[in-house]
C-alpha cells in the first residue's frame, strides 16, 4: 500500500466508518419503505382507490402499460450495417461529468 493510502485512510477511516453505517441504515429504511408500499398499493386495489392526497402523502395509481423500443444491441448483431449507417447518421452522444464510485460493504 503506497503511502498517500494509508494517509488518507488514517486520516478519514472515520467519515468511511460513518458513510457505511449510513448505507447499511438506507438499506433498511429502503425495505421498509418498499413493504409499506406494496402495502398501501394491496389496500388501495381492495377499496378501488385510484388516488389520495393528504397531509402525509399523495398516492396516485398508475396502471400497467407497455413500451416498444428498438433493441440496438441486436440490430447491431443482425444488421451491422445498417446499425452503422444509422449511427452515422443519427449520432447521440452523451457526456458524463467525473465522478467518485464508491461501494459500501
Amino acid at each position: 500500500m503506497s503511502n498517500a493510502i494509508q494517509v488518507f485512510e488514517n486520516k478519514y477511516m472515520a467519515v468511511m466508518a460513518e458513510l457505511s453505517a449510513i448505507e447499511q441504515q438506507r438499506k433498511i429504511i429502503e425495505k421498509k419503505a418498499k413493504e409499506i408500499k406494496a402495502e398501501l398499493e394491496k389496500a388501495m386495489d381492495e377499496y378501488n382507490i385510484q388516488s389520495i392526497d393528504n397531509e402525509f402523502v399523495k398516492i396516485t395509481r398508475v396502471e400497467a402499460s407497455e413500451s416498444k423500443t428498438i433493441d440496438l444491441n441486436k440490430l447491431q448483431e443482425k444488421e451491422p450495417d445498417l446499425y452503422n449507417e444509422l449511427l452515422e447518421d443519427y449520432p447521440k452522444i452523451t457526456k458524463r461529468k467525473a465522478y467518485v464510485k464508491i461501494t459500501v460493504k
